[in-house]
């Protein structure tokens, strides 16, 4: 590998993966061709619920909700990408009590975020909009 190489994928490591502040960046969901589009966002109405139902085996009312954009408390983090989108910004804390998230959106210039949510152990405990 040329050393032009070896720093992209440097890189787009730190991009996806994030740094030493645990800060993490998540990008769009690949999906199946078959529901005709490579990627979740874009898909349409019909083809998302097509593939949360079918290929995920969403119920219809975990399916709504992610539909319209909104979350529930127990939510997973997987649903919440797919209802609120990639966050701006992840605060990740791991100890003995498990894996606390906070995910940020709407993060402007001076580092404040107007909506947020909190996972604990993959779950969706509180959020902001």
């Amino acid at each position: 590998m040329k050393i032009k190489e070896i720093f992209k994928l440097l890189i787009a490591f730190i991009l996806i993966f994030g740094c030493e502040s645990g800060n993490v960046r998540y990008y769009d969901i690949p999906v199946p061709e078959r529901y005709g589009a490579s990627e979740y966002y874009k898909l349409t109405e019909q083809a998302k619920r097509r593939y949360l139902r079918e290929y995920l085996g969403y119920d219809e009312e975990t399916i709504e909700y992610i539909i319209k954009g909104k979350v529930f408390k127990g939510m997973s983090t997987e649903q919440a990408l797919l209802s609120w989108g990639r966050p701006d910004n992840v605060d990740r804390k791991e100890g003995s009590w498990g894996v606390q998230e906070k995910w940020f959106y709407d993060v402007d210039f001076q580092g404040y975020s107007s909506k947020y949510l909190y996972f604990k152990n993959g779950r969706l405990e509180e959020w902001k909009e």
